[in-house]
């Protein structure tokens, strides 16, 4: 089966909400482990794909892994492969059906082609089984809702909080130039503009651009969209759907990256880099400002210290605009870990995968995924875990298995740490962001016509605004991309989006 065909199986209109059994699920009390998922027997051989954001993936029989495998009781397979590489491999791995039993998503459960497959019968329902374990079990129904397809759950999603996204940047190069962290639109491109051409780094030389950006899996790294009054995605009022693009809004949006741009105060190969490429410039100190998420704050300090000791980050969530302060809210989870029926061929052994998951949010393993192993990545003081070397354990814990395999809320259940300033304001701003949290209202919705053909749409979109911030196109030109866009089927979406909505109000 192609991939084209695998875009179009099952596909059909549909409100995504959570069957009343699953809701029940987790308001009920589970049971720890459910019977017959308990194998005190030969160890379970797991193989999964992951997506996989660190620098270099550890060797098979690490210390870290031979840890979970003995908790366990499993033999680990893992294949970890780089996120944007992951994301091109995975539509074609699907429409194969040659998976492993466990397989990642690529972000957000809402491509074409996964849906397509979920409604066709390629994953698991899991929706009637997660009652029974407890630590799965404890994610909020929402995050559970937001990744449902047609009411039911095709995977346990990672999660994550909802609202997460940042922009981080060097303080060190703030102090240096006497400026103060953007409260306004303003302020930002002043900012921008200070790195890109008053020497923040003092070297004597103008190597340094503002803001490294990228194209991500279809989306704009940086996409200023909500800043200037944009909806999240997709906007609603009085019953009627309006793609973000769509709006006045937006295009104004799409002005201030065109500035950037031209000024120089963004890398211009912006429309072809790789992620390595992006994070690299940011790492190694040519850009002073990048998209970041809070749990990755630390992360890139610590590479950055690795070059240069005396580098300092900070962050923001967000400016005022417009319309005041905005922030993606999202659906609380990095995807979701499925399991092939191809690989997974009965119910049973899709219980012991389950259990795997619940038993990796048991405090034992909390504790080495979120402090590595101790005496090497973290030592005990006053009762408080306290990191030894973050470096070495966002390289041989934090991105290789905290990040790919994490699947419930573990805050209340590691050993609580002595955490350092930029952890402590990841919590804070993750809690704050909450406040002004713009949500996306198609999250739980499926369009027919989406589901076909949002690959096309997306790309007709992409495409537009990289033409627009190059220059390529003007204001007339960026209206007739909406218009080939609405043509190709945006305007079926938007009506098909809005019976969905109606249909769930009823």
């Amino acid at each position: 089966m192609d991939i084209k065909t695998m875009k179009t199986v099952g596909a059909s209109i549909a409100i995504v909400t959570l069957a009343g059994s699953l809701l029940a699920a987790c308001n009920s009390k589970p049971n720890e482990v459910p019977a017959e998922s308990k194998d005190a027997g030969q160890p379970l051989n797991i193989k999964m794909m992951l997506n996989f954001d660190g620098k270099e993936v550890p060797k098979k029989d690490n210390e870290v892994e031979k840890a979970i495998e003995k908790y366990t009781n499993t033999n680990l397979d893992l294949t970890l492969i780089s996120s944007n590489d992951f994301c091109s491999k995975l539509p074609v791995m699907i429409a194969s059906g040659e998976m492993p039993q466990v397989v990642a998503s690529c972000g957000t459960p809402n491509q074409s082609y996964l849906i397509g497959a979920a409604q066709g019968g390629a994953f698991w329902d899991i929706t009637s089984l997660v009652k029974e374990y407890k630590n799965l079990s404890s994610m909020p129904s929402l995050v559970y809702e937001n990744v449902s397809i047609d009411g039911k759950l095709y995977g346990i999603p990672r999660f994550r909080p909802v609202s997460r996204y940042t922009f981080v940047y060097r303080h060190d190069w703030l102090q240096n130039l006497n400026l103060k962290e953007p409260k306004t639109a303003d302020d930002l491109y002043n900012v921008l503009k200070a790195f890109a051409e008053k020497d923040p780094d003092q070297n004597g030389q103008k190597d340094t651009i503002g803001f490294t950006s990228m194209i991500n899996n279809g989306s704009l790294s940086p996409d200023f969209g909500l800043m200037f009054g944009a909806p999240n995605n997709w906007g609603e009022q009085n019953g009627k759907f309006v793609k973000a693009e769509e709006t006045p809004q937006y295009l104004e949006s799409l002005k201030f990256l065109r500035k950037l741009y031209s000024e120089g105060l963004i890398n211009k190969d912006f429309a072809s880099v790789d992620r390595g490429k992006y994070e690299g410039d940011f790492n190694s100190g040519k850009a002073g400002m990048m998209s970041a998420t809070t749990n990755n704050v630390l992360a890139f300090q610590t590479r950055l210290q690795a070059a240069n000791p005396k580098a300092r980050l900070d962050f923001f969530s967000a400016v005022e605009g417009p319309v005041g302060k905005r922030v993606q809210a999202d659906r609380g989870s990095n995807g979701i870990l499925m399991f092939p029926k191809s690989a997974v061929k009965t119910e049973a052994e899709l219980k012991r995968l389950l259990s795997f998951f619940d038993k990796l949010a048991q405090k034992d393993m909390v504790d080495l995924l979120e402090w590595g192993i101790q005496g090497k990545h973290y030592e005990i003081k006053d009762g408080k875990a306290v990191r030894s070397n973050q470096e070495l354990y966002d390289n041989e814990v934090g991105f290789p298995y905290n990040k790919p395999l994490v699947t419930a809320p573990l805050s209340g259940i590691r050993t609580q740490g002595d955490l350092d300033p930029l952890s402590k304001k990841a919590l804070d701003v993750e809690k704050e962001n909450e406040a002004f949290a713009v949500k996306d209202p198609t999250m739980v919705l499926i369009s027919n016509t989406w589901a076909t053909k949002g690959a096309e749409l997306q790309q007709i979109l992409i495409d537009a605004k990289v033409k627009f911030i190059m220059g390529k196109i003007d204001e007339n030109g960026w209206m007739q991309e909406i218009e080939k866009y609405k043509k190709a089927g945006g305007d079926k979406v938007a009506e098909e989006y809005a019976a969905a909505a109606a249909k769930v109000k009823k």
